[in-house]
């Protein structure tokens, strides 16, 4: 048995991480005739070489790597093709050849063969993925689809997920925890496109018409009949709250996520009425797939090489993780790792990671909450100061699933269920135990658990300082495997829910995981002999480096004058010169004080990413009447990654911010002030 380099480098990360043996064979003896012929060498106009293709993974590389016209070259000679056909990849090279031969502009080719490479490297798991069936006896699996076309950015994400578990993680690997993923149902692409078709919903005509709208059209119009009982099958067999997710074939790709552009529902599903829950499910899809028109969604896509009328709608259907605790259901632990971190600290490096965790629902942290983080590989090492340094940070509320929720789907959005809870209801709950410190202000001491007579911090000191649960070790191992996995940086979104019966593991439920954009994709720039006090601006947090051209507009807000108070009046203001901005065609710089994307009003101005679609570089200033932390909000970093912006958090002294120059420049246009 033959095993391939990528196996092998995962199998010896697993083997590294958790001490175990794997026992897999040496293939060292591979044929090398095969991969010194199956090459491709790219060289420059000088005959310079600038890169060798033996692997798939350098073939992608060369794509996020190589000047474009080179790489268009080389298309034209049908290099790319001839080479896929010849390692036996021919469904790949078949697709590689037709994109060589229409596209005459390098960069439009580039990211269609990033399109179809990152396609192809989900396709090959979706054999994980069973067709659903409605006896009990099939209940039990894990993942299952409705349709028989694509599922989607979320769904083979998961997909993705159930092969790297199913093939490499076992349930006895670690100690007290073990890793899984909800169940699912996946209704595929073409179970769209028959419910656009049955309705006579003409997509042109949908462009014009307001979010209101749209819904009600779409909630006026039927499912298709050929997947009516199988979702009556589904609903009929759980109780448990499900969230209703979009997964379209834009999102979550490489080069344009669409992190948060679509609707996602949580519905409680808790009645004992079957035609009432198999309704509400029936109606949200019907909302989700409204959504793919919504204004937000047409906005975004205006800033991407796609066109909205290419879009197709998969939706993913999956058991919420958690536990019910009286009227709300929640899990302990919601959290997002990531494999790269852009905001290092302490000794931390970026491709060591970084994880964010957070009590209950992850809207807290997807929003930009408080959390708190540590990085995978040193996680006792703080990343706030102190454990004392921490406490003013440390997460004051939460958010649950309302099981009570009687509502009207159309308007709505995951957020018609949730509910925003303090603490001492977890505490009520008795679910703190394992997740915070008590800080006694007497004795001026922080002590891991949950005790009477101080302050409740949560720190999850219990199981990252002390491992309760080898969680920190878990997800280290998740990080590196899905990243040598896809070949890019990932982030994965998960939840820890623990037993009832304590002898039984904690779950670590995967719920999500998608790619980064590669540190690769940036240049390296050398600031050492700039004058600092010459520049317009000055950051030492910032991120992405390089060359961002084009840029001949500024969208800002004076501190001076600005009060946080007028934050959530200041959104519409953007969003229309943001509209305005993107019709002619001109990128700008946004700047303004505290975090951009905040869910919090009195953090910073509280904008999606569709808001600022447009934007190319991002200046975060201080507020005069307080220090605020950078973002940490999920989604919006997640689009702002993806979509290459420049981004810098400026400090109150003086020369982070050139404002005379600001205040120099002619103005074309002020909103009223603030």
């Amino acid at each position: 048995m033959i095993i391939n380099n990528k196996e092998k480098k995962i199998k010896s990360t697993i083997e590294e991480i958790t001490g175990i043996n794997l026992n897999h064979q040496d293939s060292s003896k591979v044929n090398n005739i095969r991969t010194f012929k199956s090459r491709i060498i790219i060289k420059d106009g000088k005959g310079k070489e600038l890169a060798k293709v033996q692997t798939l993974e350098d073939f992608e590389y060369i794509f996020l790597s190589i000047d474009k016209n080179i790489i268009l070259e080389y298309a034209k000679r049908n290099e790319f093709s001839k080479w896929l056909k010849f390692i036996g990849k021919i469904d790949l090279a078949n697709k590689c050849l037709l994109i060589e031969q229409e596209f005459d502009d390098g960069e439009k080719l580039r990211k269609k063969i990033i399109d179809i490479m990152e396609d192809y490297r989900y396709s090959i798991n979706q054999g994980y993925v069973t067709n659903y069936e409605r006896s009990d006896d099939e209940f039990h699996l894990k993942l299952s689809h409705i349709g028989n076309g694509s599922f989607g950015g979320k769904a083979r994400g998961i997909a993705f997920l159930a092969k790297i578990l199913s093939k490499y993680i076992t349930d006895d690997m670690f100690t007290g925890l073990r890793i899984t993923f909800p169940r699912s149902i996946v209704l595929a692409t073409d179970v769209f496109d028959s419910f656009i078709e049955h309705n006579n919903l003409s997509k042109s005509d949908l462009f014009h018409l307001s979010d209101e709208r749209i819904a009600s059209k779409f909630m006026a119009a039927s499912l298709p009949a050929t997947i009516i009982d199988d979702l009556r099958s589904f609903i009929r067999k759980t109780r448990r709250p499900l969230i209703v997710r979009s997964s379209s074939l834009l999102e979550d790709s490489l080069l344009q996520p669409f992190a948060g552009i679509y609707a996602s529902l949580l519905l409680p599903n808790e009645s004992w009425e079957t035609e009432l829950r198999f309704q509400e499910v029936c109606n949200s899809i019907k909302y989700v797939y409204a959504s793919t028109y919504f204004e937000k969604a047409r906005t975004y896509i205006k800033s991407t090489p796609k066109d909205v009328s290419d879009e197709k709608m998969a939706v993913l259907l999956q058991e919420v993780v958690g536990n019910k605790h009286d009227d709300y259901f929640y899990p302990t632990i919601s959290g997002v790792a990531k494999s790269y971190n852009y905001y290092p600290s302490g000794p931390c490096k970026p491709e060591e990671g970084i994880v964010y965790l957070a009590l209950g629902l992850g809207k807290a942290i997807v929003d930009g909450g408080s959390s708190y983080c540590f990085c995978p590989e040193k996680p006792k090492a703080p990343l706030s100061g102190t454990p004392k340094d921490f406490i003013k940070y440390s997460q004051k509320n939460y958010y649950a699933l309302k099981l009570k929720s009687i509502y009207n789907i159309v308007n709505k959005n995951e957020e018609t269920t949730l509910e925003k809870l303090d603490v001492d209801i977890a505490k009520k709950h008795g679910v703190l135990d394992k997740i915070v410190s008590t800080y006694f202000f007497r004795e001026d001491r922080l002590n891991p658990g949950l005790f009477e007579g101080g302050a409740i911090v949560i720190d999850f000191s219990s199981i990252i300082n002390y491992d309760e649960i080898p969680l920190a070790k878990a997800l280290k191992l998740l990080l590196r495997v899905g990243e040598i996995a896809l070949g890019y940086p990932v982030e994965v979104e998960f939840a820890v829910n623990f037993n009832e019966d304590e002898s039984q593991p904690a779950e670590l439920t995967i719920l999500q995981i998608r790619s980064m954009i590669p540190p690769d994709k940036y240049h390296d720039v050398n600031i050492e002999n700039i004058d600092v006090n010459k520049v317009l601006f000055y950051s030492e947090n910032a991120l992405g480096n390089g060359i961002i051209s084009g840029v001949k507009d500024i969208i800002y807000i004076k501190s001076e004058s600005f009060q946080m108070s007028n934050s959530t009046r200041a959104v519409s203001q953007i969003r229309k010169m943001n509209t305005k901005m993107m019709e002619e065609g001109k990128p700008y710089m946004l700047i303004g004080p505290g975090r951009w994307g905040s869910a919090d009003p009195w953090l910073g101005i509280p904008i999606i990413w569709s808001d600022i679609a447009g934007v190319k570089v991002i200046v975060e200033t201080p507020y005069k009447e307080r220090p605020i932390d950078p973002s940490q909000g999920s989604h919006f970093f997640h689009d702002m990654m993806s979509s290459q912006v420049g981004y810098l958090i400026t400090k109150q002294d003086e020369g982070n911010v050139d404002w005379n120059w600001l205040e120099s420049l002619n103005i074309l246009e002020e909103a009223v002030r603030m």
